[in-house]
């Protein structure tokens, strides 16, 4: 055998070997059977639950919505709004308005 039939044959074992590797696809469940629990809501520094407002009373009531950048930082009880105050709830969707997908808070000017 010529050393490119060599070469071919060892390239065509390692991709073989390659493709057999990696763990199984896992099955998908569905809903309701095996599925994650539900997210707690937000919690304060005390324990309590954060109260739920939509983005339009917070913004009348004279705070600033506040969305996440994904890190999951406002959803933490310890977190403080750049005034350094808590917020004073976390955002709910209004009727039929967008959803923020990360999450979204009020907080204190």
């Amino acid at each position: 055998m010529s050393s490119i039939g060599r070469c071919l044959v060892a390239v065509l074992m390692i991709c073989g070997i390659a493709a057999c590797g990696g763990a199984p696809n896992e099955p998908v469940t569905p809903a309701g059977e095996g599925a994650a629990p539900a997210a707690k809501p937000p919690q304060t520094e005390t324990g309590g639950e954060r109260p739920s407002l939509t983005a339009q009373e917070c913004e009348a009531g004279g705070g600033t919505v506040v969305g996440d950048i994904g890190d999951g930082a406002i959803h933490k009880p310890e977190y403080k709004c750049a005034s350094g105050a808590a917020p004073t709830g976390s955002i709910r969707a209004a009727e039929g308005g967008p959803v923020a997908i990360e999450g979204a808070v009020c907080c204190p000017k």
